[in-house]
């Protein structure tokens, strides 16, 4: 047996518990500490898995052995000699990538939210038995190493330390399950939740989509992937990055079906997901930041680098798709203005840094409130952006971002090296040959738009703004507030300098009344249509239980929407842009001639 055995069962999967038992073959002389972590690699949000565990107890050679909760996430067992149990349970009702669920008909979850980390014994092997539960036709989906399972993958699992252990996601339930080769590579697609999804097609374009991003970086880091993608509703989507596979999650709605019409922006929505979290693969789970190298899972890891590490991969998610095939380069471009359009939408922008945005990733994306849009930018949106300004600012003057990541990828493999803090500058440099530091210290460490008109120029796209009412509510460009949602009268957000901020009015509140006339949300959108410019209402709310009123004037303000056009001449530029450079024959044979894995 391994230094530390867990044992997963899944016998009342309607009460929502995982039990789970952690068997210790030689506890800590002076009595063992066990924590779980507080936040999971990929999801950069404290999020307390802890507080998730209803019942823990110790036991030894058929006896209890005291323990006692020594912090939010860490428990202290009294000495004893010989193996040391803990038996616990675990709720898990969670549907998202980042936790655990369990149901009648589906089981899910990370080792972060199940296994706690043995302290002192971090780096010992680790043994897994998967328990099948009383269901019948339950199968397991996982990248885990199996030692003995049945056909249906119940069985002995195995992970050479706790850190590996918890990067492999574990799906159980009725699976449907499509295997297919990338490059030579076992790749599996587990499919789990109600769908109609042609399985075959999409496997096919995941083999298209895998051997581009292969093909890219010049070898593949693993020798087998699996997607796990749960098909949910509409109102479920997210991916998480693992080693060896990824957890996906996204309406069963943008699967396409055999027979029936496919939607196809929908179902290129998917493929994005897809490849974002691949592309993680290489560029996160291996070239990371300093601060993701053994990072306590205890507390926050800091870094100003996910900008890099998040808003290049949200740049190539894309791009892939348009260099496999998978989306034409018109689709792209128009993928492409939406985002640059939602991004100048965000007054945010002006406020607060992208290098600023991924440091406090931890307090502020995962938490957004009502004065986000005012205070804040994702570092996937402008880093996405940023990666795009870099692209092209070095193609116009021979060299590519390309360069810059098979450059990174070829000096992990010969040193396995992170990349620190404040070195971004540097290794440009270093890979293109080109000195970008001004415009990373307008773009990164200040609040500068980038020069899309210019740099689209290059490409021979014609980048075009036009004026347009702030969003798709007139209440947003009229007044400068967003209602929660198209029912409610309840205020989502109120606008920086806008007249509702001037009137007074505050997120939460909930309108009633319009000049004296009960109004619902539509009839309130159609009544500041008709309204004058300069002219004003009367509107009265409440703000939680209490009656107010205020006059509100009609300001109407306008936004940029950003069109991408491709021009009529060819453009080498844009060409070799929206191509895959592929690692050809001879620099893989140069490589290995240098001793570097090809």
């Amino acid at each position: 047996m391994s230094a530390i055995h867990y044992q997963v069962h899944l016998n009342q999967p309607t009460t929502h518990l995982f039990e789970v038992e952690c068997t210790i073959s030689k506890p800590a002389s002076q009595g063992q500490q066990v924590s779980l972590p507080t936040w999971i690699p990929g999801s950069y949000l404290v999020r307390d898995f802890a507080r998730h565990i209803v019942s823990m107890e110790a036991m030894s050679h058929g006896k209890s052995v005291a323990i006692e909760k020594i912090s939010k996430h860490r428990w202290q067992c009294a000495p004893c000699k010989g193996p040391l149990t803990l038996h616990y349970q675990v709720y898990a009702y969670d549907l998202s990538v980042r936790t655990a669920y369990l149901d009648g008909e589906r089981g899910y979850f990370n080792g972060s939210s199940l296994f706690v980390c043995v302290d002192g014994q971090e780096h010992a092997p680790c043994q897994i038995t998967l328990h099948a539960p009383d269901i019948k036709g339950w199968q397991v989906g996982t990248a885990l190493p199996a030692i003995k399972v049945n056909r249906a993958g119940f069985g002995l699992y195995e992970a050479p330390d706790y850190r590996a252990l918890i990067d492999y996601p574990v799906e159980t339930g009725k699976l449907d399950i499509v295997t297919f080769k990338a490059a030579g590579i076992p790749h599996r697609l587990i499919v789990s939740g109600e769908h109609q999804a042609d399985l075959k097609r999409i496997a096919r374009d995941l083999k298209r989509l895998c051997e581009t991003h292969i093909g890219f970086f010049g070898n593949a880091p693993f020798d087998r992937y699996d997607f796990m993608l749960y098909a949910a509703g509409d109102d479920q989507y997210g991916g998480l990055e693992h080693r060896d596979s990824t957890s996906l999650i996204c309406p069963r709605s943008w699967l396409p079906s055999a027979g029936v019409e496919t939607d196809t922006s929908r179902y290129q929505d998917f493929l994005g997901l897809c490849s974002h979290e691949y592309f993680h693969a290489w560029h996160v789970k291996r070239m990371r930041p300093q601060a993701f190298v053994e990072p306590d899972l205890g507390r926050e890891a800091y870094t100003r680098l996910l900008w890099v590490f998040e808003g290049f991969t949200a740049y190539y998610d894309t791009l892939m798709l348009v260099r496999s095939g998978l989306m034409s380069p018109e689709e792209y471009l128009k993928d492409l203005a939406k985002t640059i359009t939602r991004y100048l939408r965000t007054p945010g922008r002006h406020v607060q840094r992208v290098d600023e945005s991924s440091f406090d990733a931890w307090i502020k994306l995962y938490k957004p409130d009502e004065n986000t849009p005012n205070a804040q930018i994702s570092y996937y949106l402008k880093g996405s952006l940023v990666a795009l300004a870099i692209d092209l600012t070095l193609r116009s003057k021979g060299s590519s971002l390309d360069v810059l990541m098979q450059g990174l990828w070829r000096d992990y493999q010969l040193t396995g090296a992170a990349v620190p803090e404040e070195q971004m500058d540097a290794l440009i440099l270093k890979h293109t040959g080109h000195n970008l530091r001004k415009a990373l210290e307008k773009l990164v460490r200040d609040t500068e738009d980038p020069a899309f008109r210019k740099l689209f120029a290059k490409l021979g796209i014609n980048y075009q703004e036009t004026a347009k009412p702030a969003g798709n509510q007139s209440l947003r460009s009229a007044w400068g507030l967003q209602l929660a949602n198209e029912q409610d009268t309840r205020i989502a957000h109120v606008y920086r300098n806008s007249p509702a901020e001037e009137a007074g009015l505050a997120a939460q509140d909930v309108i009633i009344a319009a000049d004296g006339i009960k109004v619902s949300a539509k009839q309130l959108q159609d009544q500041v249509t008709r309204l004058a410019e300069g002219a004003s209402l009367k509107l009265h709310f409440f703000r939680r239980d209490t009656l107010k009123q205020s006059r509100i004037v009609k300001r109407t303000e306008t936004v940029a929407e950003c069109a991408l056009t491709i021009l009529a001449e060819d453009n080498p530029l844009r060409a070799s842009w929206l191509a895959t450079p592929m690692i050809s024959r001879q620099q893989q044979d140069r490589k290995r001639k240098s001793g570097m894995p090809a």
